[in-house]
């Protein structure tokens, strides 16, 4: 087969639906390389995600409607984003779910993309091979904009939070322990593990498989249940995993993967039974013990996921 120069590749596809082979950077990728969709930039960046002549992450989050999974690699790596122009656009896969369907991806928008007709194609079916690019993704973007756009703090307690339910005994205090602010403060004297505090996610069960992890700063005794739920009258399900602190402050950091191993032994959830539909987070606290907690943190989402 012959191959085309990218104006006539990209005609094809609209007249076809896919192409044939296609030469990018002297190699051909010759499968059945088709543009799944394209997304205008503006379509895909929120109004607090537009800083002004400034490149941002947007997030592109894939699912059946998008893409067949079915069809595509197991770890996406049949996947390419560019300009209409052919040029390469960085992006990183932060979440992948064959069997769900579910994708997402980060991806790059220079400025000059969110301007009338800018816009990305998402391709599929090249040639297997990781186009992935975590330093393109992020060059020049600021720590704290990549932390705003790849993290939820779920509180820093220094200012009432309805969404919180905290039991009797418990509540914020100063955080102490050489630790500056407010903190939540959990207490039990029972044998018994007790919900002490649960803080309500979303208005509605969402969607949370591609959290990496969950942060939190903590200090005390005892031993601290740290749990996603999906809690909704007469459906409770919670999976959880622990922590033992001591009487410094450490950062501690929970992957849902580690909620599996404390679900065989205790009937407790696994990650896979609620992630599609997660609505607290929550700590426990297998008392005696007290405990201090600050600042948790969902990574691997964004305030979108929870709006």
């Amino acid at each position: 087969m012959k191959s085309y120069p990218a104006l006539i590749a990209l005609t094809l596809f609209h007249l076809s639906g896919c192409l044939g082979d296609r030469i990018s950077g002297g190699s051909s990728e010759t499968e059945n390389a088709v543009v799944a969709r394209v997304f205008p930039a503006d379509s895909l960046l929120p109004e607090w995600n537009r800083p002004d002549g400034k490149a941002t992450v947007a997030i592109l989050r894939l699912d059946s409607s998008i893409l067949d999974f079915r069809l595509s690699d197991s770890l996406g790596r049949d996947l390419d984003v560019r300009r209409a122009n052919g040029s390469r656009v960085p992006f990183v896969i932060s979440h992948w779910d064959r069997v769900r369907g579910q994708g997402r991806l980060q991806v790059r928008i220079e400025a000059d993309l969110r301007g009338p007709g800018g816009s990305i194609q998402l391709w599929k079916g090249l040639r297997r091979v990781d186009r992935t690019d975590s330093a393109g993704l992020w060059s020049g973007i600021a720590d704290s904009s990549r932390l705003e756009l790849t993290s939820v703090l779920v509180d820093d307690f220094e200012s009432a939070n309805s969404a919180w339910f905290i039991a009797s005994g418990s509540g914020i205090v100063a955080a102490g322990g050489g630790r500056q602010g407010s903190a939540l403060h959990l207490i039990s004297t029972g044998t018994d593990p007790v919900v002490l505090a649960a803080a309500l996610l979303a208005p509605t069960p969402r969607r949370l498989g591609s959290i990496d992890s969950i942060a939190f700063w903590a200090r005390g005794s005892g031993r601290l249940r740290v749990a996603l739920e999906h809690a909704l009258p007469g459906s409770q399900l919670v999976a959880w995993t622990a922590y033992e602190p001591d009487t410094a402050w450490h950062r501690v950091q929970i992957r849902p993967s580690s909620f599996d191993s404390a679900a065989v032994n205790s009937g407790g959830a696994r990650w896979d039974d609620i992630l599609d539909s997660v609505t607290h987070l929550s700590f426990w606290l297998d008392g005696p013990g007290e405990a201090w907690i600050d600042d948790p943190r969902l990574y691997g989402i964004n305030r979108e996921d929870l709006r």
